[in-house]
């Protein structure tokens, strides 16, 4: 198949004479499609009906199918406060090229074509009339669309590219005036987690800058994902002097990405790009590089599931089976004190200013910056600070606002951390729908997971909490992601889910081998996960899962290392592991992982 792609189809009635002369070449490629990508007619025309009609005149002396999009400026006078009603483009446009709607989807049988297209702007949200906007409805129904046919590659279409491309801008133009990207003042970023969480999206072509192929950084590689810049046809509108277009051909053991050069009036390789084989096999899985980082021993037994917990950078801490919580720093590969010594914890957490600890029906607090939070006595009082509950406290979770969420038998406590010192009290909440197992917390997003196995959202408004999944038998989440391991037909399944995917693979262990299985959310679909006593590192949505080689011991329990950027990806974690010889003390490991596209 051989398509033609069209840049910006800004038009000017002087040089009509060349735009004849472009679609000729056009014409005289034989192309089975051509996909203009949006900004039609002239500068009194354009965003204007008048402007779709000069250009269609034009588009199509080929006598070629066309599918287009609508950029920017088709839609600047209808964004914002703009006076020309709201639909006027949509409706003339859909009528023209006989579409059912402005974005859509080609599908053939190797490949698929997505186009999504340039949509006006409420006036409460529009900060600049000639963004390149698309709507929530329009997001969701692409990617919608993406999961009907996994591994099938996707072409993407669109008038601006996304943020992360990498390729080249125009700094004192878009740049400047905050239109450079898809979405870029309302929400880029979900274009950029598309094509990163996407391997099937492999090429993605996109206008708007004026700018020739003749640059370096016209064709950048980002994540599996090839993306293209395409020219201008006329001369009065092309920022670098080429007037280019580009043509692809897609075969059946190659792909190729050329310049049709209306200057020169003939293809040229300029800014080109040859794969050799099916297009399928641009679908790609990056490497994963698991390297243990540190490897030490901790105390003289493994960690509590959820007993490790990350501090800072530097250090940590390890909740022991034998009822110790020491603070540990990997790098230097030293154990500096205990914070507690005594009945083994239920739970373990740290806020700003403190270290908080659940054991039986008690719930203690200690200042995790004091020189005093070590219990250097065997037999000494810990923590400085307690709670007594009715009943067990059975797991906790910090409050964003300072404290500590309780679980305790029936009923939800909240206990406040705003008192610099004393013993503020302990508030129940609200009744728990099952009793709980967990308590985690993600911002102000707390979830139970009950003994049964279902997991509850509590909802802060109404002071309750509503069921979400079933059958899980462990659970994380973390900045809007969310890790899940479920039983079925006697596999275990590892779900990862954010606000609008969901993905799952196999994990290759049976249910029931190891009584012991946890789940730790890294972020972009990343899951540390533990069963059968192994630890694996999964990319859910690629359906990736490498084992981490723990040689001569077996994985006790895992946790994120301490993770302040801004960004979802946590790279760094902690297992604990404990050695088939009795004569070796259980390790504290620090890994990282690092993707290779």
């Amino acid at each position: 198949m051989r398509i033609v792609i069209l840049g910006d189809f800004h038009l000017k009635p002087e040089d009509y004479e060349l735009t004849r002369s472009a679609m000729e070449d056009i014409a005289n490629c034989k192309p089975d499609l051509i996909i203009p990508l949006g900004d039609f007619g002239s500068q009194e025309n354009i965003g204007r009906v008048a402007g779709l009609e000069e250009a269609e005149r034009f588009l199509r002396m080929p006598g070629v199918p066309l599918r287009p999009i609508l950029g920017n400026h088709d839609l600047e006078r209808e964004s914002g406060n703009g006076k020309q009603p709201k639909g006027t483009m949509q409706e003339r446009f859909l009528q023209m090229f006989q579409l059912d709607k402005p974005y859509g989807v080609l599908e053939f049988e190797n490949y698929r074509f997505f186009f999504a297209s340039t949509e006006p702007q409420s006036p409460d949200s529009c900060y600049d009339v000639q963004e390149v906007f698309a709507s929530d409805e329009q997001f969701a129904w692409l990617t919608g669309k993406l999961k009907e046919r996994p591994n099938v590659p996707v072409i993407f279409f669109t008038h601006a590219p996304p943020v992360g491309s990498g390729l080249r801008t125009v700094p004192r133009v878009h740049v400047r005036s905050t239109n450079a990207y898809l979405d870029e003042n309302h929400d880029p970023y979900r274009w950029y987690y598309l094509f990163k969480n996407c391997p099937e999206i492999v090429m993605w072509f996109s206008a708007h800058y004026h700018l020739s192929h003749m640059h370096p950084d016209s064709h950048t590689y980002r994540f599996g994902t090839h993306f293209f810049i395409t020219g201008v046809h006329g001369a009065s509108f092309t920022r670098d002097g080429l007037r280019q277009s580009r043509i692809v051909d897609i075969g059946d053991n190659a792909v190729t990405v050329r310049t049709l050069d209306h200057i020169k009036r003939s293809v040229t390789d300029e800014g080109g790009w040859r794969h050799e084989g099916p297009i399928r096999s641009l679908i790609k899985k990056p490497d994963v590089l698991l390297s243990r980082v540190h490897s030490f021993p901790v105390g003289e037994a493994p960690a509590i599931p959820g007993g490790i917990v990350p501090l800072s950078p530097d250090r940590c801490l390890v909740s022991t089976e034998d009822g110790f919580t020491w603070e540990a720093e990997p790098g230097m590969e030293a154990v500096f004190g205990t914070c507690h010594i005594g009945p083994v914890l239920s739970a373990v957490a740290a806020s700003e200013e403190h270290i908080w600890l659940a054991w039986g029906n008690s719930v203690g607090r200690s200042d995790r910056h004091s020189p005093w939070r070590f219990v250097r006595d065997a037999n000494g009082d810990w923590p400085s600070v307690k709670w007594q509950f009715e009943n067990e406290a059975d797991g906790m979770a910090v409050r964003p606002e300072g404290g500590v969420w309780v679980a305790a038998g029936p009923d939800l406590w909240k206990i406040d951390d705003a008192a610099a010192s004393g013993s503020p009290s302990a508030v129940r909440i609200s009744p728990l729908p099952e009793r709980s197992r967990a308590l985690i917390a993600d911002g102000r997003t707390l979830w139970s997971v009950a003994d049964s196995g279902t997991v509850y959202r509590y909802d802060e408004e109404r002071q309750s909490f509503q069921p979400y999944m079933e059958n899980v038998q462990a659970w994380d989440s973390w900045r809007g992601y969310h890790a899940a391991i479920v039983a079925d037909n006697g596999v275990l399944r590892l779900k990862s889910m954010d606000e609008r995917n969901q993905y799952e693979v196999s994990l290759p262990v049976p249910v029931g081998e190891g009584a012991h299985v946890q789940a730790i959310c890294l972020g972009n679909h990343h899951v540390l996960v533990i069963a059968g006593g192994q630890a694996f590192f999964a990319i859910v949505n690629l359906q990736i899962v490498s084992k981490l080689e723990t040689p001569n011991g077996y994985a006790a329990s895992t946790a994120r290392a301490y993770h302040a950027k801004a960004d979802n990806v946590c790279s760094s974690f902690y297992i604990s592991v404990q050695s088939n010889d009795p004569g070796v003390r259980p390790r504290l490991e620090m890994w990282e992982a690092a993707l290779r596209y």
